[in-house]
């Protein structure tokens, strides 16, 4: 009894926006319905139930409503399963084709690499190892901000923030790594280790440049959420007050929120400006620092392995500065 009563307040309602689940669940609670929470691995592990299915299709559109899109993969693939209930299975079957679509992936590789030095390679995300071994196969990311990190034994880790973006699959992230280092290497670097004053300038005009493109990466992200909350929620502007209701909006209001992601904008855009200008300056002094303490052959050998890398993406663009240093 209690299960039909769950899935018939499930099938009134899975036609409601993802703000509504807070208060269908208020409303399980309310009955004494209340569903268990689903573990993360359980979908695997267990046999879909009525209750089980029901709890996936819910939070499953939490989940995805906060961007969480590899948790909700998982939680859709468990309430698409032929066990739940036609009208959950079918719902869930779609999203999760959906979702599949918007979520994002990366491949990261490393040119000039042979196949046994590529198979040294460890690759972390976020801090956590995705990768051992370049496989040229895709990472899935959910959308957003990632630190990535690139190590092979004998070198200093490759550190760069990445941004995935909502629906771009299989973007190539290109790596300059050079093979294991052998028992000489360690002594070559010392002998190259240059003592220029301006090198500190130059570490400091990339810690800026850091800083900027991670004002860009936050301010760009949070200004396109409110615009597309914006356009969703007043396309129609109201001529007279007593006209104001969903899906129509006042001039304030309407003004108000345009202003408001503007200028997140604004500043995405003083951000990357300031990112690019700081890596641009750090590359130009950290090449001056070479040039005042060694050979100008050394120098120019030095310089060849930094890298400044600017791309445009759908709704904004990254930046990033790679080098051994």
């Amino acid at each position: 009894m209690k299960h039909a009563i769950q899935l018939e307040l499930l099938r009134r309602r899975r036609s409601c926006t993802v703000p509504s689940i807070t208060a269908r669940l208020a409303i399980f609670v309310g009955l004494g319905l209340a569903l268990p929470p689903l573990a993360s691995g359980q979908a695997q592990e267990e046999a879909p139930s009525k209750a089980s299915c029901a709890q996936a299709y819910e939070s499953a559109q939490e989940s995805r409503a906060s961007g969480q899109l590899q948790e909700t993969r998982q939680r859709l693939a468990f309430c698409a399963h032929t066990e739940c209930p036609s009208f959950v299975q079918k719902d869930c079957a779609r999203w999760l084709v959906e979702v599949e679509r918007e979520l994002p992936s990366v491949v990261v590789s490393a040119p000039g690499l042979d196949g046994a030095a590529a198979a040294q390679v460890s690759v972390k995300i976020d801090g956590q190892i995705v990768a051992r071994g370049l496989s040229g196969e895709p990472v899935a990311l959910d959308p957003g901000s990632h630190e990535l990190v690139v190590e092979i034994p004998g070198q200093v880790p490759v550190m760069r923030t990445i941004m995935a973006q909502q629906g771009v699959q299989k973007r190539l992230i290109e790596i300059e790594l050079a093979p294991p280092a052998t028992a000489a290497a360690p002594e070559a670097d010392l002998a190259l280790e240059p003592s220029s004053p301006l090198r500190p300038y130059a570490f400091a005009a990339w810690g800026l440049g850091a800083v900027g493109f991670g004002v860009f990466a936050v301010m760009g992200t949070l200004g396109q959420a409110d615009e597309e909350s914006f356009k969703q929620d007043c396309p129609v502007k109201a001529s007279e007050p007593g006209e104001v209701g969903p899906g129509v909006c006042s001039a304030d209001e309407i003004e108000s929120r345009q202003s408001d992601y503007e200028q997140k904008f604004v500043i995405a855009d003083i951000g990357l400006v300031t990112g690019i200008a700081g890596a641009a300056a750090g590359t130009v002094l950290y090449v001056m620092s070479l040039s005042a303490s060694e050979p100008a052959s050394e120098a120019t050998d030095e310089a060849a392995g930094l890298r400044f890398d600017v791309s445009p993406t759908r709704g904004g663009a990254w930046a990033s500065v790679e080098g051994h240093f």
